[in-house]
C-alpha cells in the first residue's frame, strides 16, 4: 500500500470512529452537573486502596520501565512539557503510530480528549493516536501523554479484538477500577508531577489528610498542588466555558491524587 492510500485509510478511519463515538454518546449538552460530582466524588476516593487493589509495586515498576524504554527517558525526572501537533506527529511516528488531530469544539465533541487504536484491534496494521485539537494546550499535551501510554503498555494489557480507548469527558473515576487506563494516567501523573516536585508537593511527614473546614476536608498540600499544577500549565479556570472548566479540574484532581498515591504507597 502507498504512502498516501495509507494515511487515506487513516483519516478515514478516524472520522468513522470519532462519529461511531459521537452517536454513541447520549450527551449533546455539556453534562456540567455529571462532571461536578464526579470531582465530588475524585475528592472523596481512597486512592491509595485503587492503586493498590489494581496495580501491584511490581507492575508500576514494570510500567514506568516500559514507558522510559520506549518513550520517556526522563519520566519522573523532568515535567512533561507543552508541545506542537507537529511534535506530537513526529513523536507518535517515532513510536511506530500514526497520529491524527480531529478539531471537535462543539459539546459531544469536547466530551472526547483523543483516543488510541491498537494494533490488536484488527482495523488497521499500525496504532493510531488521535487527539481533539479543540482543547486547551494542556489538555492536548496530557492526552497525548495518556494514549502514548497506552501504547508502550499494549503488550501488558494487549488483547485480540480491544475497543478503541477513548480518553472522555468524564470517566476518571472509572479508571481506578480499569487497569488498563490507571496504567496510563500512572504515566500522565508521574509526567506532570516528576519525583522532585512530587516530594515537595506531598510530604507525609507534614500532611496526612488534615482536614481544613474551608476545602472540605481535602488534604491541603493535593489542593496546593491543583492550585499550582493549574498554573504553571497556563490553566486560568475563571476564563473558561463551564465545561471546559469542569473538565480540566476533574483531570487535574484525578491525576494529582493518582500521582499522591504512587508516592506515599510505592515511593514512586
Amino acid at each position: 500500500m502507498t504512502v498516501k492510500k495509507r494515511i487515506s485509510r487513516v483519516v478515514g478511519l478516524t472520522a468513522d470512529i470519532v462519529k461511531t463515538a459521537e452517536t454513541a454518546s447520549s450527551e449533546r449538552e455539556p453534562a456540567l452537573a455529571t462532571s461536578q460530582a464526579e470531582i465530588a466524588r475524585l475528592w472523596s476516593r481512597d486512592y491509595g486502596h485503587a492503586l493498590r487493589g489494581n496495580l501491584s509495586r511490581a507492575e508500576v515498576r514494570e510500567i514506568v520501565g516500559a514507558a522510559k524504554r520506549k518513550a520517556w527517558p526522563r519520566l519522573n525526572d523532568a515535567a512533561v512539557r507543552l508541545g506542537s501537533m507537529r511534535e506530537f506527529a513526529e513523536r507518535a511516528s517515532a513510536l511506530g503510530a500514526d497520529f491524527r488531530v480531529a478539531r471537535m469544539p462543539w459539546p459531544s465533541g469536547l466530551a472526547v480528549f483523543g483516543f488510541y487504536l491498537g494494533k490488536d484491534s484488527g482495523l488497521e496494521k499500525r496504532p493510531l493516536i488521535c487527539l481533539n485539537g479543540a482543547h486547551h494546550p494542556s489538555a492536548i499535551a496530557t492526552a497525548f501523554l495518556h494514549e502514548v501510554g497506552h501504547h508502550v503498555t499494549a503488550e501488558l494489557f494487549s488483547t485480540r479484538n480491544e475497543t478503541v480507548q477513548l480518553s472522555r469527558q468524564t470517566g476518571y473515576e472509572a479508571h481506578l477500577n480499569y487497569p488498563r487506563e490507571l496504567a496510563a494516567d500512572v504515566l500522565v501523573s508521574l509526567g506532570v508531577y516528576p519525583r522532585n516536585i512530587a516530594a515537595k508537593l506531598f510530604d507525609a511527614t507534614r500532611d496526612r489528610r488534615i482536614p481544613l473546614p474551608e476545602v472540605g476536608g481535602k488534604s491541603p498540600s493535593t489542593v496546593k498542588a491543583v492550585l499550582d499544577t493549574a498554573r504553571r500549565y497556563s490553566l486560568d479556570f475563571d476564563s473558561l466555558p463551564a465545561q471546559k472548566k469542569f473538565q480540566y479540574q476533574a483531570g487535574l484532581i484525578h491525576f494529582t491524587r493518582l500521582r499522591q498515591a504512587l508516592l506515599d504507597e510505592y515511593g514512586f
